[in-house]
């Protein structure tokens, strides 16, 4: 499948499954060259505009803010050091800050660590210069930008303390919505996102490195703000009218097929 990169430059790139449940971004490149693709006053992760999309992000970050602190408050109890992968700005981890978590992250623009070390986060250009093990690690929509899946996971665990939770949050190209707009589906964002999973895929994935799945969460507004995004990409007039609707609707057979556009996957780290 070839899909264009509708979001920044118009490049095409190609979608191909490499093993069962799992699709990789071609041609493979490299982290340095990748930053271009993100360095971007648009890009909504890193973004401080204020047009209607943005907006829109803002809105449902903030409530997902909210959820993720209420979940990982909940799994970590009395156990409160967690590192955050592809943190952007840092509005998950001053969240998760004020309830007493000793909290450090990973971000890849300079730029923004700039932003997250005025904010007093400690922030790392790469995995692998995480100086003590956490309690846990998440990586909200950030696995999926990885080149090297297998050795983020590896590193993963060894940062971990025993019994220690990973938290992914990730598309899923099983949805509906991914199968109605195909080619123009958002949260296939090449060639940020690297690689592409469904449930068994992922699930798959992380449990041969070492971790035990626990349970299984919908994101249900992913669906309608990756459906009004996929509508503005394919041109649509109305597209937040359009995308609001095939988003419901995405959330709605949701309940019946279980294949919601995202979810939260929970696993904990076994001996």
């Amino acid at each position: 499948m070839i899909v264009k990169d509708h979001f920044l430059t118009g490049e095409s790139f190609e979608i191909k499954k490499v093993s069962k449940g799992v699709l990789t971004t071609l041609p493979k490149t490299n982290t340095r060259d990748l930053r271009r693709y993100y360095d971007s006053k648009n890009y909504y992760s890193h973004s401080s505009s204020k047009s209607v999309l943005s907006i829109l992000y803002d809105l449902s970050s903030r409530f997902m803010v909210f959820r993720k602190t209420k979940l990982v408050s909940r799994l970590l109890k009395d156990k409160n050091k967690l590192l955050d992968f592809g943190c952007g700005r840092g509005k998950f981890l001053l969240s998760v800050k004020k309830r007493g978590f000793e909290v450090c992250g990973v971000e890849l623009i300079p730029s923004v660590q700039k932003e997250l070390i005025a904010k007093n986060i400690k922030v790392y250009d790469r995995l692998e210069s995480v100086s003590k093990p956490v309690n846990a690690i998440t990586f909200w929509h950030s696995l999926e930008h990885i080149n090297d899946i297998s050795q983020t996971l590896i590193l993963s665990r060894k940062y971990l303390h025993d019994k220690g939770i990973l938290i992914v949050a990730l598309p899923n190209y099983d949805s509906f919505d991914s199968k109605y707009y195909k080619t123009f589906w958002a949260a296939y964002d090449v060639p940020r996102h690297r690689v592409h999973f469904n449930k068994k895929g992922i699930l798959q994935t992380v449990q041969k490195h070492g971790f035990k799945h626990l349970s299984t969460k919908p994101m249900i507004l992913d669906s309608i703000y990756v459906s009004i995004l996929s509508e503005k990409y394919k041109g649509t007039r109305m597209y937040y009218l359009f995308g609001f609707f095939i988003g419901v609707l995405s959330n709605l057979l949701a309940m019946f097929s279980k294949e919601y556009s995202s979810n939260i996957f929970i696993f904990e780290k076994t001996n």
